[in-house]
């Protein structure tokens, strides 16, 4: 069973204002780290969020989970572009930080909904570069995604649900084409990933998305 400690670390990010934090380091030394960013209104103590933590701190990975806030009027009265170059800059901000935290050979990104976006501008840049990614409820209709998807080879998973009005089927199919990445699409799930109506198969949508996860941790040799 792993053990670990949770702390929060110094993160300054957009415009010199502080990126809220969660960091579990294992007792044990870790060679992986990964971080999780957020969506607009669905925390990292939300379902989906809450048991990658879980699993990949079962795996023996330090996890930092950005709890960063994105409702409030100072981000969302700025234009588009402004408020992605925030996401993007908390983003850097903490993988500069979080790496480190000791000498890591493997960085997993694992982003929700806008935080796909902050996916798509680290994957662009250095820092995201070779990580493995995880996209869940990805913002497919924002040509930004789906450009900086495309260009991206190293290991990724798409996980999304075909009822989500932010799922384009048909810019999955061009980025599974142009980069062989994995994904999984849940018949009839919104953008929680869950069934609206149904909580038996929310549930069973939730253990799908863990089990997808955890066959590409696995495929990946982690």
């Amino acid at each position: 069973m792993s053990n670990y400690e949770i702390t929060s670390l110094t993160i300054t990010g957009y415009s010199g204002k502080s990126v809220l934090n969660r960091f579990y380091r294992q007792d044990q030394p870790a060679t992986i780290q990964a971080i999780l960013i957020p969506g607009l209104r669905y925390t990292c103590d939300m379902p989906l969020l809450y048991y990658s933590t879980k699993l990949l701190l079962q795996r023996g990975i330090d996890v930092l989970q950005l709890h960063t806030d994105y409702t409030i009027s100072s981000y969302q009265s700025l234009p588009p572009g402004e408020r992605a170059a925030w996401l993007l800059a908390d983003a850097q901000a903490a993988v500069q930080v979080g790496r480190n935290q000791r000498s890591y050979s493997k960085l997993i990104l694992i982003g929700k909904s806008i935080g796909t976006l902050a996916l798509a501008g680290l994957v662009s840049t250095d820092l995201g570069a070779e990580a493995m990614t995880i996209w869940l409820t990805p913002l497919l209709h924002q040509p930004f995604l789906v450009n900086a998807a495309l260009q991206y080879k190293a290991p990724v998973l798409f996980i999304a649900g075909s009822g989500d009005s932010t799922y384009d089927p048909d810019a999955m199919e061009r980025i599974r084409q142009a980069t062989g990445a994995e994904a999984l699409v849940i018949d009839g799930a919104d953008h929680s990933l869950e069934i609206s109506g149904d909580l038996s198969r929310s549930l069973r949508a939730l253990e799908e998305v863990i089990q997808a996860i955890t066959r590409f941790l696995e495929m990946n040799h982690l």
